[in-house]
């Protein structure tokens, strides 16, 4: 029975940690690079790990400065790290797993995305962004649901997508790939905010994570 991982990213308050956890992802994702969007501090993220058990604790990095995640990986006991397709992957040398997180687009082909996934073999998963840019991109005719499933069927991939572009039971009935990439977002104030949205889609995945 297809039974899809979940990593939820962007996670940059206690609210939304155990939001997650309480759905039993696999993953949380904290951006730990100034300068990124939804970042946190090390003290922060180590705040909200006090709280939350069950789901693995991932730094989130671009992957440019190596140092930066080999002292987070050690600081925070991180259970992996989240790169861009630009990181150098042999200055890391971590004893952690690695996720690369390769952004699609306009001119990213399909046999290029397909030579990007064989040369980094050192890779455990792959998170495609198709939800980044969807507003400029017919990913659908570049990427059709069927070419999709075979890549799927290739590579441990995650997909991370708006529901305008494929569907969620597209995905879970047709794509079916290892895993669906969340993210958090901005409390409306300290502990308050809405997730209606994500509990539609929790509710929809919860018959295939009953295992």
């Amino acid at each position: 029975m297809y039974n899809p991982q979940i990593k939820a990213s962007q996670i940059t308050n206690l609210t939304d940690a155990r939001y997650f956890a309480a759905w039993g992802v696999e993953w949380l994702g904290f951006g730990l690079e100034p300068g990124q969007d939804h970042v946190v501090t090390p003290a922060q993220m180590a705040a909200i790990k006090e709280w939350v058990e069950g789901p693995k604790m991932i730094g989130e990095f671009s992957g440019l400065d190596a140092e930066l995640i080999r002292q987070s990986v050690k600081l925070l006991d991180l259970d992996g790290v989240e790169v861009s397709r630009f990181a150098n992957l042999s200055e890391l040398q971590l004893s952690v797993p690695i996720i690369m997180n390769i952004v699609m687009e306009a001119h990213l082909e399909p046999d290029a995305l397909v030579e990007l996934l064989k040369a980094n073999e050192v890779v455990e998963y792959f998170i495609l962004d198709f939800e980044r840019n969807a507003s400029i991109n017919n990913f659908k005719e570049k990427f059709p649901i069927s070419w999709l499933s075979g890549l799927a069927k290739q590579f441990p991939i995650f997909i991370r997508t708006s529901t305008d572009t494929y569907s969620l039971k597209e995905l879970t009935q047709e794509i079916q790939p290892m895993g669906i990439s969340l993210a958090g977002g901005e409390e409306e104030k300290v502990g308050l905010k809405s997730f209606d949205e994500l509990d539609e889609i929790f509710e929809a995945l919860e018959p295939l994570r009953m295992v």
